[in-house]
């Protein structure tokens, strides 16, 4: 029981009820790297273990098993669309840590044609350009390339990422407060993704972040991401 959502470059992860630091490179051509750590919260620790024994799709929740696979992890990255290599170790039952190795960031967990993420390299007199999108319609076509029990677990979270019901924040995390308490609720709330991402150029402007040099940092809310009340619209321009 784990979900794990990719996006670099803005690359983020999204753990469910996690907390994540990212620190990404991306080259010129379109490939790049992303060190994760990442771990779950205690309450969320407990719910897991209270659930019940998995054994596929990230989590096996045993007396010895890790709460959090990073084996499993590995294998569902790396045959995702745009993933060059996944090397994710386990730092403790429920926290990972490692690289994943991106091969085209434009092709990264593509569904088909719909793509979320778009790259441009710069050309001529152009700056290059990155940008996300991220909504619900896009989230179940996501998730299956994460694990393939990644929207069943959203599913039981009620999270609208993974079941497209149009529920507002404040509505979601109601929801969850009534069907496995405050504690969960609270850490679904405060739980935050940071990322810093380095640029092969200058940045000159930065959409739903800051910057510094050649440095994009970005700072997302877990509780925006699975619930998308609104998109998640972020923009890197570089020279």
């Amino acid at each position: 029981m784990k979900q794990f959502i990719l996006i670099l470059g803005g690359l983020f992860v999204l753990f469910a009820s996690c907390s994540a630091q990212l620190t990404g490179q991306l080259a010129q051509d379109a490939s790049g790297t992303v060190q994760i750590q990442a771990g779950l919260e205690p309450n969320m620790t407990a719910l897991i273990r209270s659930l019940g024994s998995l054994n596929a799709g990230g989590v096996v929740n045993t007396q010895s098993g890790p709460l959090l696979d990073a084996a499993a992890i590995n294998k569902s990255l790396g045959a995702a669309p745009g993933v060059k290599a996944s090397s994710l170790r386990n730092t403790g039952r429920d926290r990972i840590d490692g690289t994943v190795a991106v091969s085209q960031i434009g092709d990264l967990l593509a569904a088909g044609d719909r793509r979320f993420i778009r790259y441009e390299a710069p050309a001529g007199g152009a700056p290059g350009r990155l940008t996300i999108h991220l909504d619900r319609s896009l989230g179940p076509r996501i998730l299956p390339y994460i694990s393939p029990d990644a929207g069943d677990y959203l599913s039981a979270l009620m999270a609208p990422v993974a079941t497209g019901e149009a529920l507002s924040k404040k509505e979601y995390l109601e929801l969850v407060t009534s069907i496995y308490g405050k504690n969960i609720a609270d850490e679904i709330a405060v739980s935050k993704i940071r990322a810093v991402i380095s640029f092969p150029g200058q940045i000159q402007s930065v959409k739903g972040g800051g910057f510094s040099g050649r440095e994009a940092r970005f700072e997302v809310s877990l509780a925006d991401l699975l619930v998308l009340e609104n998109p998640l619209d972020y923009e890197v321009v570089w020279r």
